[in-house]
């Protein structure tokens, strides 16, 4: 059963952190910038406020799933009378990986709660260079995110 258990736990784990760096690297390398070339800044500021509305639904409840099962999946681990050393090496991952997740918790919050419906509200007054510095911001706040999403998945994979 523990397997059974264990199993449906990292795929679900998974499953969380794919739907999630695969809905960032969507947004950021697909719909960013077919928007921003194919319509004019208030139309898109306000497709995008749209879009980003349901991926933020995704994004959160992805991370918490992610943070559920990783919890899930550490008492597990913990409690399957795992060597010493094991634990020294699972305890060493998640010392890593758990800060990462935690700043990248931030940065969603940051962009989806913050700087989101800031950049709507100026792009529905036009572009300018107060829109392109905001976009700017947003770009390199998904950039970071996603890298740090790679990373979190890559550290996944070693557990």
């Amino acid at each position: 059963m523990d397997t059974l258990l264990s199993l449906s736990l990292k795929w679900i784990h998974l499953i969380a952190t794919v739907a999630w760096i695969g809905g960032m690297f969507t947004s950021f390398l697909i719909y960013t910038p077919a928007i921003g070339k194919t319509l004019d800044s208030p139309v898109a500021g306000k497709l995008m406020a749209a879009v980003l509305k349901r991926f933020r639904l995704m994004v959160y409840i992805s991370m918490a799933v992610f943070l559920i099962t990783g919890i899930l999946l550490g008492s597990l681990y913990l409690n399957s009378g795992v060597s010493v050393s094991g634990r020294t090496e699972m305890i060493g991952i998640l010392v890593i990986k758990v800060p990462l997740y935690v700043l990248t918790v931030i940065l969603a919050i940051v962009s989806f709660e913050m700087l989101g419906p800031r950049v709507a509200r100026i792009a529905a007054e036009g572009p300018g260079p107060k829109l392109r510095r905001a976009q700017r911001s947003q770009k390199v706040l998904a950039v970071a995110g996603f890298l740090l999403g790679l990373i979190i998945l890559a550290i996944s994979m070693l557990l």
